[in-house]
């Protein structure tokens, strides 16, 4: 009779716990449906000589145009086109930086089939220069690119940014984290033929 008891004791606290588990996950669930469905803000956009801080930057687009003729050292091939990024830069940390390359991204379908962006400092046509905190900077991104794939009047690109945490979770100590996007800039595009 003890063992019987025992075995019915042993059934109920395990049908209880299932049946709480299951009411718990049902709360959860309903908890992050409706947090889903919560509208999202809203990032921001920038045209032509609006500024924007984007983590380590603070970034300036003044104008972006396409072409099929050399810039600085970077020259098209039969059936490429360069488009062209002009853009103001100013490196807010307190160390030289050049890690600006992937601030611009191009929306997924036109990434595919682009090279990655060459950088130049227009003053003395360096590439890819450590940039001085505080001091901006004129700064030209050439993207090589099908002759088909830009199309339109318009470019839009999105804003990478780097996050910082005042501490670490790892070490304690701050410093700039992971990477998201923090808005876009919207341009005219200005054709120019060789």
């Amino acid at each position: 009779m003890w063992s019987h008891f025992v075995t019915f004791r042993s059934k109920a606290t395990a049908w209880l716990t299932a049946g709480l588990g299951s009411f718990a996950a049902l709360g959860l669930a309903f908890v992050l449906g409706a947090f889903e469905a919560a509208e999202k803000p809203q990032l921001p956009q920038i045209t032509a000589g609006q500024s924007m801080e984007a983590g380590k930057w603070l970034i300036k687009p003044l104008s972006i145009r396409v072409t099929d003729q050399k810039v600085y050292s970077t020259t098209p091939k039969d059936g490429q086109k360069a488009i062209i990024l002009e853009v103001e830069l100013m490196n807010r940390t307190i160390e030289s930086d050049s890690g600006y390359y992937k601030i611009f991204q191009w929306p997924a379908n036109i990434a595919e089939k682009t090279e990655q962006p060459m950088v130049y400092l227009t003053r003395d046509e360096s590439m890819s220069p450590n940039l001085q905190p505080g001091m901006p900077e004129k700064m030209v991104y050439v993207w090589l690119m099908p002759s088909d794939v830009v199309a339109g009047n318009d470019v839009e690109l999105a804003i990478e940014a780097w996050g910082f945490k005042h501490r670490n979770n790892l070490t304690g100590t701050p410093g700039w984290g992971s990477k998201s996007i923090v808005g876009s800039v919207r341009l005219p595009l200005q054709r120019e033929q060789g």
